[in-house]
């Protein structure tokens, strides 16, 4: 057993949440086990005696609450100081992603590396406190300074690759995109802004098609097919099964009586089979382009076990093409960062399932991965983590598109933590020119879709355009984003980059 301790009077027992919690193995991904609270002290019980790592939502001051670690720690009976322990953590991957990222050349990071010592500082006047209360509070500047090194290191990397990879050749024309919630009316503002993205990611929500058995409804569909026709814009549609989960880890992307359909194999298949077979016929004359299955990998599907979520996924892909056999498929991976994962039997880490998806040779044209965080969505995390949690995808063997990207402007902050504040729209903004500048700075990211173009009643509030149809400060950032990708050779090192972190 791992014990930490809290000693702020807030400590576990006031405003924390364990909700996010996760014990990391030697190759940081989620083993088994299971923890506890016990008045100022979190209990590790890793399933196997090993060095474990305990991640869990933080709060890092300034730079938000969010997911962070600490370091690989082995059993003892005296507990560890939690902020301690994610502070050496932080100052220690700082050090390793330089390294990857060949990041310490002080023309490159100098600043990253001020920020850094000053962490290391406060880290080494935690060690030498006598009081813990006072080492806890250093340990906390540590965590703060350490999380802004990081992202201002993770920016300055993408300005590196973003002026090498645009240096001689403008961004493609499909690089942003937006997606698109069909419960929003083509018409107004919707649509004017709609014509600023270069493509559109269309979703097709069964539940929303197929509330009852037999009956379809792709009235409001059609009329953004149409829309987009009109307006010469390239449409992605899908995904046509979305396997996906709502913010307490229950299947949301099926109407309820597929959901009745759980325990038959058989019907299930047939119900994926019909409707993926329907949504292609009908749709294959105004795209080539499907997402035929998103959000498969996630471990709200344990219990039907790993080979029979790669059959949907077959099945799915399959379906696509005997209706359009030139289709460009695409596979969505949901939850990244693998958060809820825990090392469950049943379920894959994100991209180990995609890799098994991969080893199908079902010709799939590009994987797709949503990155939203926030109160229906994932976990934050810090632009550092999210560019790891990214890079973990490098050598997939297929393009990847980040099919959903986005943080909303307004919210309660709750259990799924914060980046850098309450959501806002400065917060959205801010997130929104530094993501989409680490993403597309990846030379194997093909391109960006925000996750939503309007609010609409009752979804999280991360659209570029406010329920009124009011342009948010994001709008323009990712307008000014795109333009500038469209010219060779632009310089990145911006005042705007600087202050995104």
């Amino acid at each position: 057993m791992i014990r930490f301790r809290v000693h702020d009077p807030s400590g576990p027992d006031g405003s924390w949440s364990l909700r996010w919690w996760s014990l990391l193995g030697p190759d940081a991904r989620p083993v088994r086990g299971a923890i506890a609270r016990d008045g100022d002290t979190i209990l590790c019980k890793p399933a196997d005696e090993q060095p474990v790592a305990l991640a869990l939502l933080v709060d890092a001051g300034s730079a938000g609450r969010l997911v962070l670690q600490t370091c690989f720690l082995p059993s003892r009976d005296e507990p560890y100081d939690l902020f301690v322990e994610v502070a050496r953590w932080l100052i220690k991957q700082f050090v390793e992603e330089s390294e990857s990222w060949q990041m310490w050349s002080a023309s490159l990071s100098a600043e990253p590396v001020a920020m850094w010592e000053e962490a290391r500082a406060h880290f080494r006047a935690a060690l030498r406190a006598e009081d813990p209360l006072e080492a806890e509070r250093c340990a906390r500047r540590s965590i703060e300074r350490g999380v802004d090194a990081g992202e201002r290191l993770a920016l300055r990397h993408a300005e590196h690759l973003l002026g090498a990879r645009y240096a001689r050749k403008p961004a493609g024309s499909a690089t942003l995109g937006v997606c698109i919630d069909p419960s929003v009316a083509p018409t107004g503002a919707a649509a004017a802004a709609a014509k600023q993205f270069d493509l559109l990611a269309l979703r097709t929500p069964w539940r929303r098609i197929e509330r009852v058995e037999g009956t379809r409804d792709f009235e409001a569909i059609d009329a953004w097919v149409r829309w987009a026709a009109a307006a010469k814009k390239p449409l992605v549609i899908g995904p046509i099964v979305d396997f996906g989960a709502d913010a307490l880890g229950r299947p949301d992307g099926l109407p309820d009586f597929v959901l009745a359909e759980r325990g038959d194999a058989k019907r299930f298949r047939e119900l994926v089979w019909n409707h993926v077979r329907e949504v292609t016929h009908r749709y294959q004359n105004a795209t080539r382009s499907f997402i035929a299955v998103g959000g498969a990998n996630h471990p709200c599907w344990k219990d039907e076990g790993l080979e029979r979520m790669v059959e949907l996924v077959r099945t799915a892909v399959v379906a696509v093409r005997d209706v359009r056999r030139d289709a460009k498929t695409v596979v969505e991976i949901h939850a990244p960062g693998g958060e809820s994962w825990r090392g469950m039997k049943g379920a894959a880490w994100p991209t180990s399932f995609l890799q098994r998806i991969v080893g199908e040779n079902l010709g799939l044209s590009a994987a797709g991965v949503r990155f939203t965080p926030g109160p229906t969505g994932d976990p934050a995390r810090d632009l550092m983590s999210l560019a790891a949690v990214l890079d973990g995808f490098i050598g997939r063997e297929l393009p990847v598109y980040i099919s959903g990207a986005g943080i909303p402007s307004a919210g309660a902050v709750e259990e799924n933590g914060c980046w850098r504040g309450p959501w806002s729209p400065e917060r959205q903004t801010a997130w929104g020119r530094a993501f989409v500048r680490i993403a597309m700075a990846r030379p194997f990211v093909e391109g960006v879709w925000w996750s939503r173009l309007q609010d609409a009643p009752g979804a999280p509030a991360d659209g570029v355009l406010d329920e009124k149809g009011q342009p948010k400060p994001v709008f323009a950032k990712l307008v000014g984003f795109r333009k500038r990708l469209s010219r060779a050779g632009a310089d990145w090192r911006t005042r705007e980059t600087e202050e995104a972190s």
